[in-house]
């Protein structure tokens, strides 16, 4: 990253911290300068989403949402970090695999947790070893994820899903104590692809939780984990560490532009939040493996690269790299992730006992401040002007908060009423002239629209360059409107189609809009809904 843009961002860190808003605002007027003139996108990328997340600081502006909600994962499940670590947990449960198991027992913490990861899996180790009778899948999930399972979908195999719910790292404890070992001739499996660090945010409940898969007597427990060490309590020190990191991360990631919300909700949790309310609590390897150690565990050797041609699709220009017992993911040269596979041994004589948390002293004051109960208001995503979005500091440092709070809103909806796409348009009049008789032209606000399919990407990307016109779509009609409010379903006609023969356009017919709603603060900004209906 560019040092200029990395030595501003810095800068506005310690503004936000010291109070200085006016002094914030002038830096991020400054970044979003620089930013514009940036060549590479990874980098605009970057800078915009750690701009944003210190504006959510200085604003106290959370998400809506739980940080992974249904709607909010989609995006990230073939990221190549999430195709590693599956094949991780897969290659370790196959490596642990005994001739006399009949039973599978697979204790799923991922942050992806869905069947159909797991049935083409399940099938290959029935061919491998007809033994396998049995196979139960607990997974441990967040409030909000919910999920059907066929108990026959994998033939000759009975297949039961069952979920275990929490909301906080002292609710996992609760699970795993509601977990056993019902049989001699089952495998147990305890897997953690990118969730195992959440826990770091509440004190004691990694060392509760790692007891408790001791008391579980697991044959193997598999995490993925990203790699870097972003949990300082210095909020400077853990901005300056994140941007090299995420740098890289971006950079790497090339045509793996459906993850960004992953990695932007994950920069805002990191930066904006403090106590309980920072789970992303990111930390290198060599600190979990002391860690775990220290609570008794063993290292299992892992090789992810002999699933080389499995990988090879999703990897691109990433390698997989062994390296003492365990698997790295990097971008040329640079560690981006960890995979690793883990033993219950008799822990060593330690009078230190298990690892400390990093940061337990220094977050005492946060924690208290962030675990006081927010007004309703704070809650209410109805409420589309709210007290933090029009303060009187800097034009560039509002813009940045309402599109943030729009963002949020935009994925409440989607998480809410289970919507494709909510997007957020804004209107004007050709060359500025606000007198003028012509229609106003609607274009997509692209930091405040919240997308689940590549398709609604390709219907937005169209309109970059064919913006609406007031009139068209059901954005455009609700800007004619005298209610707030365009609520009918609306089949849109030819004339609302930029290309009618293109045909990514023809297949966007799918897409109806459902409602769209107007605002009216200073800009006219118009939220529309699109729900997919299958044809």
């Amino acid at each position: 990253m560019a040092f200029l843009q990395l030595h501003r961002l810095m800068e506005c860190a310690k503004a936000i911290e010291g109070g200085n808003l006016d002094v914030a605002a002038s830096l991020l007027e400054s970044i979003q300068s620089l930013a514009s003139e940036e060549e590479s996108e990874s980098t605009r990328k970057v800078v915009k989403y750690f701009a944003e997340a210190l504006v959510r600081r200085a604003y106290g502006i959370r998400p809506l949402c739980p940080l992974r909600s249904p709607t909010f994962l989609l995006d990230a499940t073939l990221h190549p970090f999430f195709v590693f670590a599956q094949t991780a947990t897969k290659m370790a449960i196959l490596d642990a695999w005994k001739p006399g198991d009949k039973r599978l027992h697979i204790i799923d913490l991922s942050i992806v947790s869905r069947i159909w990861r797991w049935t083409g899996f399940i099938s290959l180790l029935k061919e491998r070893d007809g033994g396998l009778q049995s196979v139960l899948i607990t997974s441990v999930t967040p409030k909000g994820l919910s999920q059907e399972c066929n108990p026959k979908v994998v033939k000759g195999v009975d297949v039961v899903w069952r979920q275990l719910i929490y909301n906080s790292p002292d609710d996992i404890v609760k699970c795993f104590s509601k977990l056993g070992r019902k049989r001699k001739d089952e495998m147990v499996v305890v897997n953690w692809d990118f969730t195992i660090r959440n826990l770091l945010a509440q004190d004691g409940a990694i060392e509760q939780v790692l007891s408790k898969v001791k008391d579980l007597k697991a044959d193997i427990m598999v995490i993925s984990e990203q790699e870097a060490n972003l949990n300082s309590p210095d909020l400077s020190k853990r901005v300056e560490q994140s941007l090299q990191y995420y740098s890289n991360v971006f950079e790497s990631e090339g045509l793996y532009d459906d993850s960004s919300t992953y990695f932007r909700r994950q920069i805002g949790n990191m930066v904006a939040c403090e106590g309980i309310d920072r789970v992303e609590r990111i930390e290198p390897f060599d600190q979990w493996q002391h860690r775990l150690s220290q609570a008794g565990f063993c290292k299992v050797p892992l090789q992810v690269a002999r699933w080389r041609m499995i990988l090879f699709p999703f990897l691109e220009d990433l390698e997989s790299e062994y390296k003492d017992g365990h698997d790295q993911l990097c971008w040329q040269g640079f560690p981006l992730a960890v995979a690793s596979a883990w033993k219950f041994t008799d822990p060593p004589q330690s009078s230190s006992g298990l690892c400390e948390m990093q940061d337990r002293v220094d977050d005492t004051e946060e924690m208290a401040r962030s675990s006081e109960s927010e007004d309703v208001e704070e809650n209410d995503p109805c409420i589309m002007a709210d007290r933090y979005l029009w303060r009187t500091q800097g034009s560039t440092m509002n813009r940045i908060a309402a599109s943030a709070k729009l963002f949020d809103i935009m994925e409440y909806l989607c998480h809410l009423y289970k919507l494709l796409a909510a997007l957020t348009w804004i209107s004007y009049k050709r060359g500025g002239n606000t007198n003028s008789n012509e229609k106003r032209i609607l274009c997509i606000d692209y930091d405040a629209c919240y997308t689940l399919a590549l398709s609604v990407d390709e219907y937005m990307d169209g309109y970059e360059y064919h913006p609406l016109q007031e009139g068209q779509g059901v954005a455009g009609k609700a800007l004619q409107s005298n209610f707030h409010i365009q609520h009918d379903v609306y089949e849109p006609d030819q004339a609302d189609f930029y290309d009618s023969d293109n045909e990514s356009n023809r297949q966007n017919r799918s897409l109806c809009p459902s409602f769209a709603i107007r605002l009216t603060k200073e800009l006219f900004r118009v939220v529309e809904n699109l729900v997919y209906e299958t044809k």
